[in-house]
């Protein structure tokens, strides 16, 4: 995780939460504070106005000799309704000098859900955890640093390696012995049922990964294409997520976004043992556009494999209720938050993606009916699902999917290989015997 520094006294940036959405990263000495690409959505109500008026002549963007914190290119001054900011050109973040936000927030207002922002305790708030963190780095000298974290994953590459050399043994070790002649030493029970399916299951696990496998050489050979440069077929494209028309809203939260995914969960008891059970799930159906510096191009994201990692999870139990958004949601679904006696205990999950998100879509490039080569690929072609190939849609870079795949590779090979091969060694043990 990159650390982020203050523009003006390169302080570390302390990550503040607030009830609005993402944490934000704040100057504990009062300087101003630091948004991702797309979260001005969650603290500028109006959102489209303020979009609107940067894109007007009255907003003029000038290059400065600040660097951007979290990518370190120079970033852009701009000045919109009397009120002056940076946002970085590489990144899409912006910077906001103290009060920036505030009023910000006070100029572009209409949003169904009013934002409240309190920059002064913001500022309290980060100065309160910068000094509790310096007392603890103080204090506590064996903290897990960056050189301890890769250790952690040494110790987890060494793990899975040995657990895949002794899962190789021991299997092999079973084969010799079914090479001979055995007999049962007892009969089939319920815990060889259990150790049967065990077997069973760890083939399935080293299947999986085999095939996570071939989805990781996928997206290694298929090189990323320009959107200008699209042709039709299996393509691959990187950039930043936009309305086709208007923005959705997500579904428990009400946040501004371009696509959205979400599920509902109740906890339901048998006996003594209780379990979530899905009630409802769903995507929203809306086509995006995503952009890069060549144009743009409509994607159509029904069937697509969804690889989000922003969720967000709202549930009620006998502390707390659902937030208004969350229930406004439920009721929007027809989902009934009570039930013949008391209420029920839900779990709600969404994932979205944000505008002006980066996203990664791997998919088929389609032909609008009726198009002709001789129009742009804007409009001209689709990116959407095919019985052929594989249509994933991501908001994680594509080195950062690759890495996923990677370690989930190793995991469910030699994760699969110890299992049968543990289950086999038992069954051998307690099950067979051998006739010399």
């Amino acid at each position: 995780m990159v650390t982020m520094k203050c523009p003006d006294c390169q302080e570390d940036l302390t990550q503040v939460p607030t009830s609005h959405g993402p944490g934000l990263d704040v100057c504990s000495s009062g300087h101003g504070l630091w948004l991702d690409v797309g979260e001005v959505n969650f603290f500028v109500e109006d959102y489209s106005s303020l979009k609107r008026a940067l894109g007007h002549t009255g907003s003029v963007a000038v290059k400065t000799e600040t660097l951007c914190p979290r990518c370190k290119q120079h970033m852009e001054s701009s000045t919109v309704s009397r009120t002056s900011f940076m946002i970085c050109d590489s990144c899409r973040g912006w910077w906001l000098p103290h009060g920036s936000l505030t009023r910000l927030n006070e100029t572009y207002r209409g949003a169904a859900v009013p934002i409240q922002i309190g920059e002064p305790e913001l500022y309290a708030q980060a100065a309160a955890r910068h000094h509790k963190r310096d007392n603890r780095v103080r204090h506590q000298p064996g903290l897990k640093t960056p050189h301890s974290h890769a250790q952690g994953l040494w110790f987890w590459v060494l793990f899975f390696g040995l657990a895949l050399g002794i899962g190789g043994i021991i299997f092999a070790a079973g084969i010799d012995k079914t090479l001979r002649t055995t007999l049962w030493s007892r009969p089939p029970d319920h815990p060889f049922l259990y150790l049967a399916a065990g077997i069973l299951g760890g083939f399935w696990l080293v299947a999986d990964g085999w095939l996570l496998r071939q989805r990781k050489r996928l997206i290694e050979s298929i090189p990323t294409s320009t959107i200008r440069s699209l042709a039709l077929g299996l393509v691959e494209i990187s950039g930043q997520a936009q309305p086709e028309e208007n923005l959705l809203s997500s579904p428990f939260s009400g946040l501004p976004c371009v696509f959205y995914t979400y599920a509902v969960e109740e906890r339901v008891s048998s006996g003594k043992h209780t379990r979530w059970e899905t009630i409802a799930k769903g995507t929203s159906e809306q086509p995006f556009l995503v952009s890069d510096t060549t144009g743009r191009v409509l994607v159509v994201p029904l069937g697509a494999e969804l690889i989000l990692q922003d969720e967000r999870t709202f549930r009620n139990d006998w502390l707390e209720a659902l937030p208004p958004t969350t229930i406004a949601g439920l009721n929007r679904l027809e989902i009934s938050t009570e039930r013949w006696m008391g209420s029920k205990t839900l779990r709600c999950r969404e994932s979205f993606i944000l505008p002006e998100e980066l996203v990664y879509v791997l998919g088929t490039a389609h032909a609008h009916l009726g198009a002709t080569e001789r129009i742009e690929n804007s409009a001209r072609l689709y990116i959407g699902s095919s019985r052929d190939h594989e249509f994933i849609i991501s908001d994680r870079t594509e080195r950062d999917l690759l890495s996923q795949l990677q370690w989930q590779v190793l995991a469910y090979g030699a994760g699969g290989l110890a299992l049968a091969a543990t289950c086999v060694s038992i069954i051998f043990k307690y099950y067979l015997t051998t006739v010399s």
